[in-house]
C-alpha cells in the first residue's frame, strides 16, 4: 500500500498541464492531460498517449460553475442517437456521456483549461481546479475489489497510482 503523501505528491504533476482529452472506454471514463508521449503498445506498435490521466470508476462530475458539463450517470441514459436498443457501455455515441463530451471537447479546443490546483482529500476525494471555472470532482465509492481511479503516468517514472476500497497503491 502506498501513502496518501505520495499520491498528493504524484498527481500534483498534474498542476500546469493542460486537460486535453476526455472519453469512455464501456462505462470507465478517462481525462487525459499534458502532451502526447511515444508509447509501445501490448502488440508491439509504435503509437503515443496522454502524458497524464485519469481513469475513473467511481462517481465523478465535470462541473463549470454549478452545471454539470458531464458526470457519470450520464454513461447509463441514452443518448439523442441511441435508438431502441440502449446497451450501457456499449457503442461509443450512443449515450448522454457521448452527446456531452462533444460539447467539453468544443470547450478544450477552444479555452484549452490547464489544471490550476489539485486537491486530495483523505478519503481519497479528488477535485482538480481548472482554469476557465471548470472542475472535475472525484467521490470515490470504496467497493471491495473494484477500483474506483486510477492515475496513470506515461513520462518519469511512470508510476500508476490506484485507488481501491479506501486504499491507494503505486503499480
Amino acid at each position: 500500500m502506498t501513502s496518501l503523501v505520495a499520491a498528493r505528491s504524484a498527481l500534483g504533476a498534474l498542476e500546469g498541464r493542460p486537460f486535453t482529452a476526455v472519453g469512455r472506454a464501456a462505462t470507465l471514463a478517462w481525462f487525459a492531460f499534458g502532451d502526447e508521449v511515444p508509447w509501445v503498445n501490448y502488440r508491439g506498435e509504435h503509437t503515443t498517449r496522454p502524458e497524464l490521466a485519469l481513469h475513473l470508476q467511481c462517481r465523478w462530475r465535470l462541473v463549470r460553475g454549478a452545471t454539470a458539463l458531464v458526470q457519470k450517470g450520464d454513461l447509463y441514459v441514452p443518448g439523442a442517437r441511441a435508438g431502441a436498443a440502449f446497451d450501457t457501455g456499449a457503442k461509443i455515441g450512443t449515450s448522454r456521456f457521448d452527446d456531452r463530451v462533444e460539447t467539453v471537447s468544443r470547450i478544450i479546443a477552444a479555452e484549452v483549461p490547464v489544471v490550476e490546483h489539485v486537491r486530495i482529500g483523505d478519503a481519497f476525494d479528488l477535485q482538480l481546479t481548472l482554469s476557465s471555472g471548470v472542475s472535475l470532482e472525484v467521490f470515490p465509492e470504496g467497493h471491495e475489489g473494484r477500483e474506483d481511479w486510477c492515475f496513470l503516468s506515461m513520462a518519469g517514472d511512470g508510476h500508476h497510482y490506484v485507488v481501491e476500497n479506501g486504499s491507494v497503491y503505486a503499480v
